[in-house]
């Protein structure tokens, strides 16, 4: 209908909307500066207390070690060389767990440069391999050769990749099959806010996907909060870094996941 506003309240509608689009863009960067804030304070407590942990952490390595081998005369019984085992095990534990908490604290460091990801991939899965203890898990790799260089730290985007990789071998208890790829997609920037680029921006997509047991749709909620784990000795922090590293970088991560059929980080 041709009249069915008038001048008067087309002028208040585009008003209001241009309020509602200020309002919405604070919000957004009201939650940056919270988050920007909540991981300077982590920083400040990390820094403080990673030097009080580690120094008595490698005094009660260096000793359960020489424990666990004696002299030659001496001999250890079983159930003491489990214990120091397990002394072993758990330093090495607190040990990754204060390097993770440093990693998501501190900022991002590294060399940044065109980087070729293909060759990550391989390198990574190269290194991977190692760790794996049978032959029930499966490894396709799908990569595309025409894929352009990526600005991004070579070693934190391996660091990425193994966190995803572990995490899918982990959910499958060794048992399945993994896919890695990468491609060149369309679509919407990677970048946010005004220096978003057009909405048919290219850009490399790595993919990590597995045919386990899924992923809930509460677990997917909380899956990037840092110290969120279902791992009975995970620390919750490989995924907050993953995101961090690759938002760092200009990019996100995305995650989809049916329960019984599997999930797919890309």
């Amino acid at each position: 209908v041709r009249e069915a506003f008038s001048p008067e309240e087309i002028s208040l509608l585009e008003t209001i909307a241009a309020q509602i689009g200020v309002v919405i863009e604070n919000s957004r960067l009201y939650e940056q500066m919270k988050e920007r804030d909540r991981l300077a304070l982590l920083g400040q407590m990390a820094a403080g207390i990673a030097h009080e942990i580690r120094n008595p952490l490698g005094a009660i390595k260096g000793a359960a070690q020489l424990l666990a081998d004696p002299d030659p005369e001496a001999q250890l019984d079983p159930s003491s060389r489990e214990f120091l085992g397990i002394i072993l095990e758990e330093v090495d534990r607190l040990d990754r767990v204060v390097r993770s908490v440093l990693d998501l604290a501190r900022p991002t460091q590294g060399t940044v440069g065109p980087t070729d990801v293909n060759a990550v991939v391989r390198r990574t899965l190269q290194v991977l391999s190692t760790e794996r203890q049978s032959d029930d898990l499966v490894v396709e790799v799908t990569l595309d050769p025409s894929l352009p260089r990526v600005v991004i730290d070579p070693e934190q985007l391996r660091q990425v990749l193994m966190n995803l990789f572990r995490n899918a071998a982990q959910a499958m208890k060794g048992r399945g099959k993994i896919a890695v790829s990468t491609r060149v997609r369309f679509g919407r920037g990677t970048r946010s806010g005004t220096g978003a680029g057009p909405m048919d921006e290219p850009f490399v997509e790595l993919t990590v996907a597995d045919n386990g047991p899924g992923i809930s749709q509460k677990v997917l909620e909380n899956i990037f909060l840092p110290f969120f784990t279902t791992k009975e000795k995970g620390t919750g922090l490989g995924l907050a870094i993953s995101q961090r590293i690759v938002q760092g970088a200009g990019g996100r991560i995305e995650v989809r996941s049916y329960e019984g059929k599997g999930s797919t980080f890309a």
